[in-house]
């Protein structure tokens, strides 16, 4: 009888163990579907997760550069010309490395102030060292293009200015027909030329 209970009681410890490795291979089992899940979501997240924010051009030492505080002072100028008609129309030699990246920075920040950016083709021109802003009509511009000027001025390179240029354009072709100069499209009001990088002036 002592024999019996024995055996039943051997059994019956060896039968809860059996549950218990039982339930703890489950419960290994369920982990193991849990950390596939968190795996899966997690690589469904990092896919559609937002690209990060571009980051800004490196400037290589002694190119010309917009830097913070002229940016700003350039988005105060333009800020209040925002409508249809406000357009930057802009040309630069694209085989020029340092006048196409400075050029790239000047058209970032008329864009970042909701303005109509055309990058126009040089035709093939070289244009001179610097700046040059040239308004087409000989009258007063449109407020949209003094504050394109202003903007530009604020950059803190030397820009040279002026008015009538469509006129002084068709002077030139009559005199010289095959004299290149910077063509306007049918709505274009003015453009900014971005030339090669000054040579630094001697010291006085």
């Amino acid at each position: 009888m002592k024999r019996s209970t024995g055996l039943v009681i051997a059994l019956v410890l060896l039968g809860g163990a059996a549950i218990v490795i039982t339930r703890l291979m489950l419960d290994n089992f369920a982990l193991k579907v849990e950390a596939q899940k968190l795996r899966s979501t997690q690589a469904v997240a990092a896919k559609a997760a937002p690209p990060s924010a571009p980051t800004a051009p490196v400037v290589a030492a002694g190119d010309r550069e917009v830097i913070e505080s002229a940016r700003q002072m350039m988005v105060d100028a333009i800020s209040g010309e925002n409508g249809a008609d406000s357009k930057l129309w802009l040309r630069v030699d694209p085989r020029d490395r340092e006048a196409s990246a400075f050029a790239a920075q000047v058209a970032g920040v008329f864009r970042a102030a909701g303005w109509q950016v055309k990058v126009l083709d040089n035709e093939g021109m070289r244009f001179k060292p610097g700046l040059l802003f040239l308004v087409g009509a000989e009258d007063e511009p449109p407020s949209y293009v003094i504050a394109a000027q202003k903007a530009v001025e604020a950059i803190g390179q030397e820009v040279t200015t002026g008015r009538g240029y469509l006129s002084y354009y068709e002077a030139k072709k009559k005199e010289t027909p095959d004299w290149q100069g910077t063509k306007f499209l049918p709505d274009q009001t003015f453009v900014l030329l971005i030339g090669r990088k000054p040579e630094p002036k001697p010291a006085t």
